[in-house]
């Protein structure tokens, strides 16, 4: 074999590998064809609105609280409270145009004008689908194992510019782990998320279990209801300190 049919060889075995996990790997679109289906993702539609609660519990700290969430379909907004022991409430929400949270220890404040279109995103209901128009792109990129489970993972382009990834189990299908960086008023954090034990809320599949992890602390979100259409409007009003801190900008 002569030099140049030597260097040849090396060169396709160097990429030979990569390419034959390429064409392994499954397209992202029937990924998330065979989720959206499995858990009915577009359940929601048909419906105004959503009301959820769970509990809440920060294992390094000992600490349980109860959550409740509530979330209007069109147009999109959301706001959530945590009930803190012995702390108070945690509250965040986005009206549609402000997002903002209040807490014990910070106390008010709201996300500035750049960060507000991740949160229109997150608000939207057909994200759960993984098919909104929000996502302007989506690729599976390795075989993997995470959450204890084999899985594809998927990277998704938003509009916003933000890139999120969703780990598909080999074996049914669900969403068992993902990630993204997620801005806050203490700055952006890198957050993990990992599903388990899914199970129908008003005729959707949903984990009941949800852990994250972000700056270096792990929350366990626990689902307990579901409940569809039992949310007022004016729930989403701004509370007093987040309205006056909008009328203080510029």
């Amino acid at each position: 074999m002569n030099a140049r049919r030597i260097l040849a060889v090396a060169a396709l075995s160097a990429v030979l590998p990569a390419l034959v996990q390429a064409q392994a790997l499954p397209p992202a679109k029937d990924l998330i064809q065979k989720w959206a289906t499995a858990v009915n993702a577009a359940g929601w539609k048909g419906h105004k609105s959503a009301r959820t609660t769970a509990s809440f519990d920060m294992p390094a700290m000992g600490m349980s609280a109860k959550m409740e969430s509530a979330q209007m379909f069109s147009p999109a907004m959301q706001v959530s409270k945590i009930d803190l022991p012995g702390m108070g409430e945690m509250r965040q929400g986005f009206d549609g145009t402000t997002s903002w949270s209040m807490n014990p220890m910070q106390g008010p404040s709201i996300m500035p004008k750049e960060m507000v279109a991740a949160q229109k995103e997150d608000a939207d209901p057909d994200n759960y689908s993984r098919m909104s128009p929000a996502i302007v792109s989506s690729e599976t990129i390795e075989k993997t194992k995470l959450n204890d489970t084999d899985c594809f993972k998927v990277k998704h382009t938003w509009k916003s510019g933000r890139v999120s990834h969703d780990c598909f189990s080999q074996a049914d299908g669900m969403i068992v782990w993902s990630q993204v960086k997620t801005a806050t008023p203490m700055g952006e954090f890198d957050v993990v998320t990992t599903y388990g034990a899914y199970k129908d809320f008003g005729g959707v599949k949903r984990a009941t279990t949800t852990t994250v992890e972000q700056g270096g602390q792990q929350f366990i979100i626990t689902l307990q209801t579901w409940e569809w259409d039992v949310v007022d409007a004016s729930e989403f009003g701004l509370p007093p300190e987040i309205k006056a801190l909008v009328e203080k900008k510029p």
